[in-house]
């Protein structure tokens, strides 16, 4: 078991935000998608790239009032800008086979980040 971390610095959009986005307009909606995959993506330069199964713990850190399961959206950018960096194949069921839970603190505005623990089957 190789188990790495990824810190991703920043704020993610939420679900809330994502969904208005795309309400608004398709092309704000892939423009918010876009700018949060390059977001983790351009951070993803220290790991090791993934070839094997692999489970996904996920450390929030967090500034605002909006509910846990619209913060947790996030993972879709953190595994899209994954992919989109090239250390992980496809976040498909072949290489992302759970995830090992989700824990959340609260920080002061501008502290945001997201660390993610990845535990790889080689």
């Amino acid at each position: 078991m190789r188990v790495q971390e990824l810190t991703v610095h920043g704020r993610l959009a939420t679900l809330n935000e994502h969904d208005s986005a795309n309400r608004s307009n398709k092309f704000v909606g892939a423009k918010l998608k876009k700018q949060m995959t390059e977001l983790v993506a351009m951070q993803c330069g220290k790991l090791k790239p993934i070839s094997g199964e692999c489970i996904i713990t996920c450390h929030w850190f967090y500034s605002t009032r909006h509910d846990f399961d619209g913060i947790r959206h996030g993972i879709k950018y953190i595994l899209d800008g994954m992919v989109a960096s090239g250390k992980l194949p496809d976040d498909n069921q072949k290489y992302i086979v759970g995830f090992g839970g989700d824990y959340f603190t609260k920080v002061d505005k501008g502290d945001e980040k997201v660390i993610v623990e990845i535990s790889e089957d080689v």
